[in-house]
């Protein structure tokens, strides 16, 4: 799945306008396809799921929104790769810091590269953080990214980053 995203990528950055068999044509600039509404809901919902599986803790259900091959970057730096490695560091996380939380996600933007690569942009807020000894820490918020891949008429979540904003010294 990495090398049919870096693909689309590199086709997308040196203007190539040739699609896989099958699938829609791009769009052109300014040009709206009824199918841009259809896979932008059905992203949104993905994240509304994912929500709700965070919000019930149940960590096996948080990962199967994303590809077999598909990464996750914590805030802190920690990656994970592959669907098993999200999964377990979902559990560790749900069974630990976050096993009282609840996450409220707010997508802000759906940009659809291609008919096939989306990016995604949002924020998010969890409340009810424990530290070490079930001490309440505060709520973490911040930003999201990630880039989803449609196939076999799926959104996959390919590469998520999550960011938590820190003031810069020179700021």
């Amino acid at each position: 799945m990495r090398r049919i995203l870096a693909g689309l990528a590199i086709a997308f950055c040196v203007g190539a306008g040739a699609h896989a068999a099958g699938s829609e044509r791009a769009a052109r600039p300014g040009e709206f396809r009824p199918s841009d509404l259809e896979n932008e809901v059905a992203i949104r919902q993905l994240y509304d799921k994912f929500s709700a599986a965070w919000n019930r803790h149940d960590a096996r259900a948080m990962a199967q929104y994303w590809a077999f091959d598909g990464d996750h970057f914590e805030p802190d730096g920690r990656r994970v790769e592959g669907r098993d490695a999200v999964e377990k560091l979902f559990a560790e996380e749900q069974a630990t810091a976050f096993k009282q939380s609840k996450l409220s996600l707010t997508i802000e933007s759906v940009w659809l590269i291609t008919p096939n690569v989306a990016l995604v942009n949002g924020t998010y807020r969890v409340d009810g953080v424990q530290g070490p000894g079930g001490v309440s820490l505060d709520i973490r918020q911040g930003f999201l990214t990630s880039v989803l891949v449609k196939e076999a008429d799926r959104w996959w979540v390919a590469a998520s980053r999550s960011v938590i904003p820190a003031k810069l010294p020179w700021r």
